[in-house]
């Protein structure tokens, strides 16, 4: 099974993060859902993202 990978650090979800989804064994979270929907994350710093989505930035380039 191949383990989703937080868009901040570029590893992979850990099992004990907070924000992961609880029933998905792969990981993810809606920081890996994002990006999915066509979503930027913006890191912060500091523990802060946000998520920017743009006119035709959807996964289906659209």
């Amino acid at each position: 099974m191949k383990q989703l990978t937080c868009p901040l650090d570029g590893k992979p979800c850990e099992a004990d993060c907070p924000d992961r989804y609880h029933d998905q064994p792969e990981g993810g979270c809606a920081l890996t859902t994002a990006p999915e929907l066509g979503a930027q994350i913006i890191d912060f710093g500091g523990g802060n993202v946000g998520m920017m989505f743009l006119p035709g930035g959807g996964a289906d380039g659209r």
